[in-house]
């Protein structure tokens, strides 16, 4: 037996398994961890900010990374974040002076080099879904180590919308070259309060706390992000005390949930708003405007208000606060069933069936879809409504515009506007952003991009008013009422929800 050795293998096995004793022995009298478990409809697609917008994979980036300018939820006005402050030198140019001593959670320090970075590798690449978003950014420089100078292409009046907006969250350089963009949509590496760990796809996302966090370590030790994209199941888990924190509880849930000595529930009205995407392109019979135009005259919105639990009917996606909101399209309905009859006699509507895609990410989403679909029989529409799963609705209809697939007749959605500003809103219906609805007016083009460097605050107002109005008239989209939600929350967590609904962990506490 002289010379024999353990094998490496097993050997390296061995030592795991005794220190994991011994770790286990260790803490077996210590306090438990302050453990937050959040159930989220969904999760993320990716962990690299600018290729997943979603308003949930938002909030998860936003609990990783940071930006350098962020907005106050309560009053959408500009805070300093990892800029503590900021000047423009000229219409078209703009000085960040980034905050010192700040680190990436692998050590990496934050400065203008990293800042930089972040831009240039979005306006580098055509193909990342936020490019054309950060297409107003001519040049990024790093003027020292914590200045960045940003260079635009033309006057922009949301200069600061933008670089608080979709994208935003700066990354590091080092790793991101030593991992690849695959690499880091698995496991990133962000400044932000929480520190990630673990990812299960369509299961759960597993984050520690940053004791290193500039604004402060939050009060919870491990965040637990959780999928559980039916309402019901997510309040059951609230209810047994599987999670501690719930988005979109169902109406019909809010007496138990609000009963219940250990839990509250809160209310708000959020940013997104409900609506309706339409195709515009021969071939479908949305196609023709009379045909669009009676699926709006045939919706009562207030009735799908009420279902909804609240909300504010709109035929517009510009809400207050946000500059330019329309005062004739917002808390406005059209019911008509009549007109809407009348409208598809004049079209000839032939009676072939109208595909109708939702899912059931938002709160009531599937009863809201079901009393649309009623509505439009009532007026003589065919349609037929399919209800999916998430992962199949973001895959197939949302995900599916870009890669030539996308949606048929008809999908219904909630599209937020985090960055407070009309810019985002109209985007969608340029001529180059038009993969879901196909709808295209140059002379709609013209007036979008003069409003995007209009700098006369009152100017600019009254274009967005007028691109509102083309768009009311023409309905590539159908625009049925700002989203309210709920969060149902354990009594054990010190947090409130901000205003518009944008889940923020930072300043959490479990008790």
């Amino acid at each position: 037996m002289r010379g024999w050795r353990l094998p490496h293998v097993v050997a390296c096995a061995l030592l795991t398994a005794l220190a994991a004793a011994l770790l286990g022995h260790v803490s077996a009298g210590a306090a438990p961890a302050r453990r937050l478990t959040v159930a989220f409809p969904e999760l993320v697609t990716s962990f690299d900010p600018p290729t997943d917008w979603e308003i949930i994979a938002t909030w998860i980036h936003s609990n990783i990374g940071d930006c350098l300018v962020w907005r106050d939820r309560k009053t959408g006005s500009f805070v300093p974040w990892l800029a503590e402050r900021w000047e423009r030198v000229n219409n078209t140019t703009w000085r960040f002076y980034l905050r010192k001593g700040v680190k990436f959670h692998d050590g990496e320090p934050l400065n203008a080099q990293a800042a930089k970075f972040t831009i240039d590798r979005i306006l580098a690449d055509s193909k990342m879904l936020v490019h054309p978003q950060w297409t107003f950014v001519k040049e990024a420089r790093a003027v020292d180590d914590y200045t960045l100078e940003v260079t635009t292409a033309a006057p922009e009046p949301a200069m600061l919308s933008k670089m608080a907006g979709t994208g935003c969250q700066v990354v590091p350089p080092k790793y991101m070259q030593e991992v690849g963009l695959q690499g880091y949509a698995q496991r990133p590496v962000g400044t932000g309060p929480y520190k990630f760990v673990e990812f299960r796809k369509d299961d759960r996302v597993v984050l520690q706390a940053n004791p290193d966090y500039f604004r402060g370590k939050p009060g919870v030790d491990q965040l637990v992000i959780r999928s559980i994209p039916e309402p019901s199941t997510r309040v059951a888990e609230l209810l047994r005390g599987g999670v501690d924190l719930v988005v979109s509880v169902p109406t019909q849930d809010w007496q138990r949930v609000q009963t219940n000595p250990n839990l509250r529930l809160a209310k708000f009205l959020t940013t997104q708003t409900v609506l309706l995407v339409l195709r515009t392109d021969p071939g479908w019979v949305t196609a023709d405007p009379r045909i669009r135009a009676a699926i709006d005259y045939a919706i009562d919105r207030r009735t799908l208000v009420k279902l909804a639990g609240g909300g504010v009917p709109t035929r517009t996606r510009v809400t207050p606060p946000t500059l330019a909101w329309h005062p004739a399209l917002y808390n406005a309905d059209v019911y008509n069933p009549d007109r809407a009859r009348a409208l598809l006699r004049e079209a000839g509507y032939s009676g072939k069936p109208l595909t109708f895609d939702s899912t059931t990410i938002w709160p009531m989403q599937k009863e809201i879809s079901e009393a649309i679909a009623a509505m439009l029989s009532d007026v003589g529409l065919k349609v037929d409504l399919h209800v999916l799963d998430t992962s199949t609705f973001r895959e197939q209809i949302y995900y599916g515009a870009y890669a030539g697939r996308g949606n048929r007749e008809i999908y219904m959605d909630a599209l937020g506007n985090s960055f407070f500003d009309p810019w985002i809103a109209v985007l969608g219906f340029t001529c180059a952003r038009n993969q879901r609805t196909h709808y295209c007016r140059p002379d709609l083009d013209q007036l979008i991009n003069q409003a995007a460097r209009e700098m006369v605050v009152e100017k600019r107002k009254q274009l967005y008013y007028r691109i509102q109005e083309i768009v009311d008239e023409d309905r590539p989209m159908v625009f049925l009422y700002q989203m309210a939600d709920t969060v149902g929350a354990s009594r054990k967590l010190d947090w409130a929800p901000a205003p518009d609904g944008f889940v923020w962990l930072g300043n959490a506490t479990m008790k």
